[in-house]
């Protein structure tokens, strides 16, 4: 089987993990979505790196005058250390881990700062990335306590930057397909992470909206429930989804 084939067939699962995204529970979702993106990265790094393998494949059969010194080098590059993991290298689970420690609920001397989770959900080109900011902020929420003066007033003011900076509004426009990154495109090598994203931000809706009337309001009039109700019409209606909008109709 080829690799193209092998990248058909990854594709073809990810539309079955979507359909029967519902009956998945306790996080298997996210889990099966998280593998089939390993998988596909690795099918399409062998797609790319293909040519050059079977060419250099080629050059060593070619000249038996040359074996040793290839041998030789190839004995250079196995004492080499292994590469230093990066981002790149993540997938979203562990990507929203490592971003989570850096973020530190928003805590004074945190090396990640609310400014550059919102950077990732309005402009960053990859849904991980984006999927990745949305699921800290939403941990961030979760941790925080209410009746702890400290963390009331650090929520008040992420909620006026969210505002302020178009996250509330560019999360709607993800929600409703118009996002100009266009995640929703069935043709987006990404588009499998699209429904994790768009879960993912209707907590985030429901965790900024639950008991603060008047900043519903403001997520209203930034898109909130325009894109809601647009990502309730396209799909089978769930709970969470249902929850969202009722709140935000309020």
């Amino acid at each position: 089987m080829s690799i193209d084939e092998v990248l058909d067939e990854v594709k073809v699962v990810q539309d079955l993990i979507e359909d029967e995204k519902e009956h998945l529970q306790n996080g298997l979702y996210v889990r099966l979505c998280n593998a089939m993106q390993k998988v596909y990265n690795h099918a399409h790094a062998l797609r790319s790196g293909g040519n050059e393998s079977d060419e250099e494949s080629e050059e060593e059969g070619g000249e038996g005058d040359e074996e040793p010194e290839e041998s030789e080098e190839e004995g250079e590059e196995e004492d080499e250390e292994p590469r230093e993991r990066t981002e790149d290298d993540m997938g979203v689970n562990e990507l929203a881990e490592l971003w989570g420690w850096n973020f530190d609920f928003g805590r004074p001397g945190a090396t990640l700062e609310l400014e550059g989770l919102i950077w990732s959900i309005v402009e960053d080109m990859e849904a991980k990335r984006v999927c990745a900011a949305v699921r800290v902020l939403n941990g961030a929420l979760k941790g925080s306590k209410p009746d702890d003066p400290a963390d009331a007033e650090r929520i008040l003011e992420w909620k006026e930057e969210l505002i302020e900076e178009h996250a509330i509004l560019t999360c709607g426009k993800i929600l409703e397909s118009i996002d100009c990154r266009g995640f929703h495109n069935e043709n987006h090598e990404e588009h499998w992470l699209y429904s994790c994203i768009c879960d993912e931000i209707l907590e985030l809706f429901q965790r900024l909206g639950e008991g603060d009337a008047l900043f519903r309001t403001k997520m209203r009039r930034n898109g909130a429930l325009k894109g809601v109700k647009a990502y309730v019409k396209e799909r089978s209606h769930c709970r969470l989804e249902g929850k969202v909008l009722d709140m935000l109709t309020q």
